[in-house]
């Protein structure tokens, strides 16, 4: 079940510590500028592509940078597709999309503890994405579907209670 961490490449750093909290939690994550077939393809958006499909969750670092990059909602929009778990996590004051109001927004590190409980919680529970999402049976998408929103609500709510 690994995270897409999706960004800027203005906002690595951000998307290094996300990555990093993830990996001290034993949760696997895909960070492109980790992934060395990333760095030398000519098919940047095939790589993309299967690794978004290889994910379960997709967590996007959102600045007021972002609103330059044709990456990041591009993988937001696959994700979605498929519906993986997505999440952004803002960094500074920018005002977000309001697309982004469909899924938990994050914005402390209170916050991605949060996201590693939800996302933990998941694997017990055994409510995580099948990786089948879009090619299995209407029953298999209709049931990742919904737990997807499943886990977006319950993050939501635990984010604005703080607790």
């Amino acid at each position: 079940m690994p995270v897409f961490i999706s960004y800027r490449h203005v906002d690595r750093a951000h998307a290094m510590h996300i990555n990093t909290r993830l990996m001290q939690a034993n949760i696997k994550t895909y960070l492109d500028v980790l992934d060395p077939e990333s760095q030398t393809t000519e098919d940047i958006t095939e790589v993309i592509t299967r690794n978004i499909s290889e994910c379960t969750h997709l967590l996007a670092v959102v600045s007021e940078r972002t609103a330059q990059s044709w990456w990041v909602p591009f993988e937001i929009g696959e994700a979605t597709i498929s519906n993986r778990r997505i999440c952004s996590f803002k960094t500074g004051p920018t005002e977000l999309p309001l697309y982004l109001d469909k899924w938990p927004k994050l914005t402390t590190g209170k916050d991605i503890d949060f996201f590693i409980e939800a996302y933990k919680n998941e694997v017990i529970l055994k409510r995580s994405a099948a990786l089948d999402s879009i090619t299995g049976n209407q029953s298999t998408r209709s049931f990742n579907k919904t737990n997807a929103e499943r886990f977006h609500a319950d993050l939501k709510n635990r984010i604005r209670r703080g607790i």
